[in-house]
């Protein structure tokens, strides 16, 4: 009886442990974190941008100085990959982009998941220069492949490819600069 309560206590012990390592692994990078804290600068700022729509070759310009953010931004915000259960469904690298910046590249490993690839450029003080997003969405009526690109210093762009299975395909683009 002794025995057993040892071994129970030492397997416990040994699985609690496994729990604390896993716990403290490093997370991803917090893309919904940043993209919020970039949401609510813009918002106080509201700086004046140009905003293109092109939609299936129909091409739009407008200034704004009344861009809703958050809307616009949602879809990076929700390509966020910082989940405790994605922890291993990503592989990370690390790359060097000259200059003292890096790339971190984050690729998933599971093909159901939307946000397919990640990468952040980093300068050498580790703030964000560039944010790259790979998705890939889908239902039983379509098929989506979406690209989009956020440098804080300029401003962001969303390409979005969709076969539909009825109807016409989707071929977007959206790009906002900073005026």
């Amino acid at each position: 009886m002794f025995r057993l309560l040892i071994l129970s206590l030492f397997l416990t012990g040994c699985y609690a442990e496994e729990v604390q390592q896993e716990m403290q692994r490093e997370p991803f990078f917090d893309l919904s974190g940043y993209m919020q804290a970039q949401i609510d600068s813009l918002t106080a700022l509201q700086p004046p941008v140009r905003k293109t729509v092109i939609l299936n070759g129909t091409e739009e310009t407008k200034q704004l100085t009344d861009l809703r953010f958050a809307t616009d931004l949602r879809m990076f915000r929700e390509a966020d990959i910082n989940k405790p259960a994605w922890l291993d469904k990503y592989t990370v690298t690390n790359e060097n982009a000259g200059g003292g910046a890096q790339v971190q590249r984050y690729v998933a490993t599971d093909s159901s998941l939307q946000t397919r690839q990640l990468d952040i450029t980093l300068s050498n003080d580790n703030t964000p220069t560039k944010i790259v997003v790979y998705r890939k969405t889908g239902t039983i009526l379509s098929d989506g492949d979406h690209v989009l690109t956020y440098d804080p210093a300029v401003g962001y762009g969303i390409r979005t490819e969709q076969v539909n299975r009825f109807g016409e395909d989707l071929d977007a683009t959206i790009t906002v600069r900073w005026e």
